[in-house]
C-alpha cells in the first residue's frame, strides 16, 4: 500500500491549484525545468516536518499575489488512511489530522518521515558552514521532535534579540530573549554532537563498502553547554554585541568539519571526493532514518544522479529502494530498468501556474 495516495496544493510556490493521485511505491514527476517538479517534493517534505528543505520563510512558499497557502494529503502511514492538512496564512498556521485540529506541531509531524536528495547537497561538504548545519538540522529534526521544537524556539528568540541589538538598540528587550536562547542552546549542542558520532560511524560503514577510507567529523561550538553559563555569557556580551548588531555566540555559528583520511575535505578534497562524500552523507542520513524511525519513510530525489555513471546510479537507486515510497524528478522519464514499474506523472505549467518558479 502506497504511503501517499493523494496530494493537493493551493497557492504553494508556483502552484495556483493542483491535485495528484498515487497508486505505487515509485513515482516519477517529469517535465521541463521551471515546471514545478521540485515544488511538489517540497510540499511533501513540508507535510512531514512543517519545514522546507529550501527556505526558512513561509512567505517564500506562498504564491505571489496570495496571502497564504494550503497543503493536504491522504496518506496510509498506519493500517488506515488519514488526511493531513496545513493552512498557512502569514505567520499563522493551522494543522489538521482528519477532522481534528492539531495545536502542537510536535503532534503533527509524527505521521511520516522524509529524506531529501537535491543537487545542492554537494554544498554540504564544499560550501559554507550553514549548509552543514542545515544538513544536521534536517536529519535530527526528522527523528527528534524535541530538537525541532528547540531549534524553532531558539531561532525565533535569536531573530528577536538581534532585532533589539540593532540601532537604535533596546538592551532591555534583547535581555528578555536571553533565557529562551539559554534554555534551548544546550539541547541543540548535545543532539548535534550525538548525531555527529552517528553519521561518522555510518559514513565509515558506507566507505568500507566502496573500498575503504577513514571519515571523521569534528563538531565545534563556541558557547557553554550549560544554560546558566550561556545566559551569563549573553548578558556579559550584550553591550559589545549592540555595536555589532547581532548575537556573537550560539548554535547559529556551530561548525562541522569533515575529514577524509586525515585531510580536511573543504580545503583539500578533490571535486570527485566532495561529490562522493556529499552523496554518501545523504545515504547515511537515509540509513539512519530508515533504521530509527517507527513511522513510514518517503524519499524525495530531485534529479541528483546526472553526474553518476550507470553502475553508481543503480547502486544509489537500489540503496534507497527500501523506502516506503519514492518520489523522483526528471526532465524525461529515465530509461533504466529500475524504473520499469514506476508511475510517471507529467508536470506542466497548465497544472502548476503562476508565482515563483523554483525547479
Amino acid at each position: 500500500m502506497a504511503l501517499f495516495e493523494q496530494l493537493k496544493l493551493a497557492d504553494f510556490r508556483n502552484c495556483e491549484r493542483g491535485e495528484f493521485s498515487f497508486s505505487g511505491e515509485k513515482i516519477v514527476f517529469t517535465g521541463p525545468n521551471g515546471s514545478g517538479k521540485t515544488n511538489l517534493l517540497e510540499s511533501i517534505c513540508f507535510l512531514s516536518i512543517l519545514r522546507s528543505f529550501r527556505s526558512a520563510s513561509g512567505r517564500e512558499l506562498t504564491r505571489i499575489g496570495s496571502r497564504g497557502f494550503e497543503l493536504s494529503a491522504r496518506i496510509c502511514s498506519r493500517e488506515y488512511p488519514e488526511m493531513l492538512k496545513v493552512i498557512q496564512q502569514g505567520n499563522r498556521r493551522e494543522t489538521w489530522i482528519g477532522s481534528n485540529r492539531i495545536r502542537r506541531s510536535s503532534e503533527f509531524i509524527r505521521e511520516f518521515r522524509t529524506v531529501v536528495f537535491v543537487p545542492e547537497d554537494r554544498s554540504i561538504v564544499g560550501g559554507s558552514s550553514s549548509f552543514r548545519r542545515r544538513f544536521f538540522d534536517m536529519l535530527i529534526s526528522t527523528l527528534d521532535g524535541i530538537y525541532l521544537a528547540s531549534l524553532v524556539n531558539f531561532n525565533r528568540a535569536l531573530a528577536q534579540r538581534n532585532r533589539a541589538l540593532k540601532v537604535p538598540a533596546k538592551p532591555a528587550i534583547a535581555a528578555a530573549f536571553e533565557p529562551e536562547l539559554a534554555k534551548n542552546a544546550p539541547l541543540i549542542a548535545r543532539r548535534r554532537r550525538e548525531f555527529s558520532g552517528l553519521v561518522e560511524a555510518e559514513m565509515n560503514r558506507l566507505l568500507q563498502q566502496r573500498g575503504g577510507g577513514e571519515f571523521r567529523i569534528l563538531y565545534r561550538c563556541d558557547y557553554p553547554e550549560d544554560a546558566e553559563e550561556y545566559r551569563s555569557l549573553l548578558e556579559r556580551s550584550r553591550e559589545k554585541e549592540m555595536v555589532r548588531g547581532c548575537t556573537g555566540s550560539g548554535p547559529q555559528l556551530d561548525e562541522f568539519e569533515f575529514f577524509l583520511n586525515g585531510r580536511q575535505l573543504r580545503y583539500y578534497g578533490s571535486t570527485g571526493q566532495i561529490r562522493l562524500i556529499s552523496l554518501l552523507l545523504k545515504l547515511a542520513e537515509f540509513n539512519l532514518v530508515r533504521r530509527s524511525a517507527r513511522e513510514k519513510v518517503a524519499v524525495l530525489v530531485d534529479d541528483v544522479t546526472g553526474e553518476l555513471d550507470e553502475e553508481n546510479k543503480i547502486r544509489f537507486f537500489e540503496t534507497i529502494a527500501d523506502a516506503d515510497q519514492q518520489f523522483y524528478t526528471f526532465t524525461e522519464f529515465p530509461s533504466l530498468a529500475f524504473f520499469a514499474d514506476a508511475e510517471e506523472i507529467p508536470v506542466n505549467r497548465v497544472i502548476l501556474r503562476g508565482g515563483r518558479e523554483n525547479d
